[in-house]
């Protein structure tokens, strides 16, 4: 897993970040984003960050080793569709004529429109798509797949280790489950200090999940960092939100910029980047 999290914060950072810290505490929950806000934020904090690239390419590579017959997937938590439409294309192109079967599952009713209109722009009779505007706990699942993946999702769900074993069930022997999630690096404790909590959990991180795992028995094939970088330095408001996973109120716009820029590496052009990584934790259903 990603040793970013694990790498001491600078002396001003952890300072910054004790401050932000002190003034929340005791006080009344920031607002949560809604869903509408919540895909617009999130569209403008990738257009920022290399992340979306480089799992794109990661599960490609995965899905590219999985052989040239009938390919079935399923994306929890599909969102807008806009990563994967590039997995059901690169699927489609690299074999041509084999049958992709792609079923999404995302909450909010918008989210899972665009990730229909997304698939349908593909236009190819060898693809089949589905859609359900659930949670995963509660999706109506008759099928099987090949592969079930979560790309930052994971973080919602109520129970970590039933939707690994939930998860796992729903995969031909032989197939793969893959889990994308953030650590809980500089980023990410931000979360822990500014955002709201969930309906009966705080978010789940990488460490979360690989303790699931364990406690569940699930044998892990391997767990790979992406480390990717965010230029959160030139955000606007909402992708600053969005970041935070909360609406922040005006005072606190300051010093979680301030934090930001603390906890910042040179990018490749020199510019202010914060690391963004996100580890993929794979596991075969035998």
């Amino acid at each position: 897993m990603s040793n970013i999290a694990s790498n001491p914060p600078t002396d001003a950072a952890a300072a910054l970040l004790g401050d932000l810290r002190a003034a929340r505490r005791g006080a009344v929950a920031l607002p949560a984003l809604q869903p509408d806000s919540y895909a617009r934020d999130h569209a403008a904090f990738e257009q920022l960050s290399d992340q979306r690239d480089l799992i794109a390419d990661h599960l490609a590579g995965r899905l590219g080793g999985m052989g040239d017959g009938p390919m079935s997937v399923l994306s929890v938590g599909c969102g807008d569709g806009s990563l994967d439409v590039r997995l059901a294309e690169g699927l489609l192109r690299a074999v041509p004529g084999r049958p992709v079967r792609y079923v999404g599952i995302d909450p909010w009713s918008g989210s899972a429109e665009l990730f229909t209109a997304e698939m349908s722009a593909l236009e190819a009779d060898e693809l089949s798509v589905d859609v359900h505007v659930s949670s995963f706990a509660d999706a109506p699942m008759d099928e099987t797949f090949d592969v079930v993946v979560f790309v930052h999702s994971i973080y919602y769900v109520s129970d970590v280790g039933e939707s690994l074993r939930g998860a796992l069930d729903l995969l031909r022997p032989g197939g793969e489950l893959w889990v994308l999630v953030a650590p809980r690096a500089a980023l990410n404790a931000l979360v822990d200090v500014l955002a709201p909590p969930l309906e009966d959990h705080r978010q789940w991180f990488s460490n979360d999940v690989h303790e699931a795992f364990l406690d569940a028995r699930i044998t892990l094939d391997d767990v790979v960092t992406l480390d990717a970088l965010v230029d959160l330095a030139s955000s606007s408001d909402e992708a600053l939100d969005f970041a935070v996973q909360a609406r922040l109120t005006a005072e606190l716009r300051g010093p979680v910029r301030a934090y930001l820029d603390a906890v910042s590496v040179p990018g490749a052009d020199g510019g202010h980047r914060v690391p963004h990584p996100v580890d993929v934790f794979s596991t075969t259903r035998h």
